[in-house]
């Protein structure tokens, strides 16, 4: 497991170094398994996390067993690439927070310690075989208070090299060509910052390669090589060497990764030009540079570099070109890669079609990578652009049909079913016409990887050759004619349908085409296309923009009069506004002034502008000033018009006035811009009286029902009104009623009170009989128990 070493740790660092809040993010980033920095897009997240930072070194062929310091890791862009390539790595950081985002990402690692700390408060006994530098020295000033902060940080840094150690250093060129094409400077976000030399005080600096050989010297160190990363040090995909950058132009494009860029000129051609001039090492976007203590280190054996890391791990390579030119090797970037090599030796010498004059050049392996010789011959490439620019559309088509006849000799046209090993590559989608299918395709054969010697076609690069499905012929040679097409940009030569006839194909078959085509490169390799991720390219017209300011820095000003008849063409003032400071100023002195007390100002003529009047002098008093035809107004801009004569009303009292002085700004708008604006606006106002009339219609509508439920409302409430009329009348009728019930259930009341009571008197009666009986009856039973029966004597005489 890595080592967080906090020992020589000073938390006063923390701020110097940071992006903000987003290292929290990061910091989360890291303690996942896995993140996509591809989808996240986030300029901080894909500087720091992307395993294409590696690019600057995943191909310098570092002693095995070998020691290394980084200094200024960061959040580890390079550091687990130095675990696997070193015995030991030593990684230094000032901040905390970036040390533990590094820490995070590459604990994993037995063979890492992190250290929080200034270097140059490391032990000064500690010593490597190399010491990594990639992106620092320009920060030298926040970190070393000296007369050169830049050779005190060399000076500190070399101090840890081995006798033979080598310090590996990355920067952007002061210089860089993108610089001067549009783009802002890395660091400080302003356009010609280096150009200038950072005569504004900037506290960071970068350097030109003279600059840079210099202040190596005068610390004590020399450089053994100048690598030219391209596009820069931070993606690159391509490393050049003072052999190698003026004769090889990229073959990659340059996209503006971390801010939007301008593009004031074709920089392609531009390149090409100081090439031919052999000044591209001087104008290199950046600088990788490979430092010693004394220069009779051998150089490292390379003299071309192409990372091909932007895929899948187990296609990924790159593929260098040694020294002396004479043979190139490619090498997996991860253990995933090697069986992808493998497979490219499977086609060693392979014949296309059975045909001996196309065949893929010799191959063999050596030390885990595939070595080729060489070759200096024309490419097909080549020869194609030459016929086109030379001879015209006519040649090229010759000498490609030469080519695609060799190809599809002997193969039969048929409409073929693609298996599932093709879809598995290619996708689904299924052409309808015959194609000339055969199995063992090269997909991969463009024009720029055939050299041509003698009728005799030479492959190269032939990593994606398919034995296991049939392919037809027309796909790669299909991918030949747009990969051509698009590098040379020469569409207008080569429109769809052109392409097609060259082919023998038809519209639906183009579109299964290009369908593959992305199933092949997203899909199946895994390309991380980088501009996904790039930010806005503008072309600017200088041309334009010097119209512009000749036309904004040379105004005619007129000043109308109004003598109390309204402003005429007789009454008025024309001068020409003088270009100040602060901006125009015009001064009007006609006679007519002290006899009108309205003046109409027109700024200009003939073009739509901003207005901003920063001051009216005169001798005369001004009440009031209001533009007539302005379409709004903004304090850092002033009045925008539209139209093409722009007009103020001033209002004030002149009668002794001899003069009006007017102070303003100007800027010009294109009227391309102003028609489009007004044409815009003319399109929202009749949206926007469309939308009224639409609502007009619905309000009626709307009044209409209302209206009709008022009527209805109106009758109701006249019947309602009736209704309550009648009913108050069997109201009343019911209430009499209810005052005769009410008489006569009083009367009923008062007769139940009075039975009540008599009924009350007969039960008190009935119960003085019922006792007298009950009494009566016990005095007879006693008699019979006494006697034994009751004599009752008869009336007249005894029983």
């Amino acid at each position: 497991m890595a080592i967080l070493n906090l020992s020589y740790y000073d938390s006063s660092a923390d701020e110097m170094y940071s992006d903000g809040d987003i290292e929290n993010e990061l910091l989360e980033y890291a303690k996942q398994s896995s993140y996509n920095w591809y989808s996240d897009k986030r300029w901080p997240i894909v500087y720091h996390l992307s395993p294409l930072r590696h690019n600057i070194l995943n191909w310098f062929p570092f002693e095995v067993g070998s020691t290394i310091l980084e200094i200024g890791a960061g959040c580890g862009a390079l550091t687990g690439l130095l675990c696997e390539r070193a015995k030991r790595v030593v990684s230094v950081e000032l901040t905390k927070r970036r040390a533990e985002i590094n820490f995070e990402r590459h604990r994993h690692y037995d063979n890492l310690e992190i250290l929080v700390s200034d270097f140059q408060k490391i032990p000064k006994n500690l010593k490597f075989d190399y010491v990594v530098v990639n992106g620092v020295l320009e920060y030298a000033a926040f970190m070393f208070d000296s007369a050169d902060p830049y050779q005190a940080f060399l000076r500190n840094a070399s101090n840890h090299l081995n006798p033979n150690g080598r310090m590996l250093l990355a920067i952007e060129n002061r210089l860089g060509l993108k610089y001067f094409s549009g783009y802002k400077e890395d660091h400080t976000g302003k356009f010609f910052s280096g150009l200038n030399n950072y005569t504004a005080g900037e506290k960071v600096k970068t350097f030109s390669k003279g600059e840079l050989t210099d202040l190596l010297s005068s610390t004590g160190l020399h450089a053994l090589k100048f690598y030219y990363p391209y596009p820069d040090y931070k993606f690159p995909f391509e490393i050049f060497t003072d052999t190698t950058i003026n004769m090889m132009k990229p073959a990659v494009l340059n996209h503006p990764m971390d801010m939007p860029r301008l593009k004031l000129f074709d920089e392609s051609s531009v390149y090409q030009s100081f090439m031919n001039m052999q000044l591209m090492d001087r104008l290199s976007n950046s600088f990788l540079v490979e430092i010693a203590s004394h220069p009779a280190l051998p150089e490292t054996n390379l003299s071309y570099v192409k990372i091909s890391s932007n895929r899948s791990k187990k296609f990924a390579i790159f593929t260098g070109v040694d020294s002396k030119q004479s043979r190139v090797h490619k090498k997996a970037l991860y253990e995933e890669g090697k069986a992808h090599l493998q497979h490219m030796l499977e086609y060693n010498q392979n014949e296309y079609n059975c045909q001996p004059d196309i065949r893929n050049i010799h191959s063999y392996e050596e030390e885990e990578s595939v070595f080729f010789p060489y070759i200096t011959e024309y490419t097909l490439e080549k020869n194609l652009l030459n016929s086109l620019h030379n001879e015209g559309p006519a040649s090229f088509y010759k000498q490609f049909d030469k080519f695609k006849r060799k190809m599809l000799f002997g193969i039969k046209s048929e409409i073929q079913s693609t298996t599932a090993e093709f879809h598995k590559i290619f996708g689904f989608t299924q052409p309808q016409q015959p194609l000339h299918w055969a199995y063992n395709t090269n997909v991969d054969l463009v024009a720029s990887n055939i050299f041509v010697q003698e009728e005799q076609y030479s492959v190269i690069d032939y990593e994606w050759h398919f034995k296991e499905c049939m392919i037809p012929m027309q796909f790669p040679l299909w991918r030949m004619l747009k990969q051509f097409v698009n590098n040379h940009a020469v569409q207008s030569f080569f429109p769809d349908d052109v392409i097609q006839k060259l082919l023998g194909i038809n519209e639906h078959t183009e579109n299964c085409f290009m369908e593959w085509e992305l199933n092949f490169a997203q899909n199946y390799v895994g390309i991380q296309d980088l501009s996904h991720l790039a930010q806005a390219t503008l072309p600017v017209s200088l041309d334009k923009i010097a119209e512009e300011l000749i036309n904004e820095s040379k105004l005619d000003s007129t000043l109308f009069y109004d003598l109390g008849s309204g402003f005429s063409e007789e009454y008025y003032e024309r001068k020409t506004a003088i270009y100040v400071a602060e901006g125009f100023e015009v001064t009007f002195v006609e006679e007519h002034l002290s006899q009108s007390n309205v003046l109409r100002w027109d700024p200009l003529e003939g073009q739509p502008c901003h207005i901003q009047i920063s001051n009216i002098d005169t001798d005369g008093t001004v009440y009031d000033i209001a533009p007539v035809n302005a379409l709004g107004y903004t304090d850092e801009m002033g009045h925008r018009f539209l139209t093409y004569d722009p007009q103020f009303i001033i209002r004030g009292d002149f009668t002794e006035a001899t003069f009006v002085k007017i102070r303003f700004a100007c800027k010009i708008i294109d009227w391309t811009e102003a028609y489009f604006e007004l044409e815009q606006k003319v399109q929202v106002n009749d949206k926007q009286l469309a939308d009224i009339n639409n609502e007009l219609v619905y309000a009626r509508q709307e009044l209409n029902n209302t209206q009709q439920q008022l009527t209805h409302s109106r009758e109701l409430t006249i019947e309602s009104e009736t209704r309550i009329e009648e009913l108050t009348g069997e109201l009343d009728y019911t209430q009499q009623l209810v005052n005769e019930s009410q008489t006569k259930l009083n009367k009923v009341a008062s007769e139940l009170i009075e039975a009540t009571a008599h009924f009350h008197h007969a039960q008190g009666e009935l119960t003085n009989i019922h006792e007298q009986a009950r009494n009566h009856r016990f005095k007879t039973a006693l008699k019979v128990l006494l006697f034994g029966s009751v004599h009752r004597g008869k009336k007249g005489g005894k029983s």
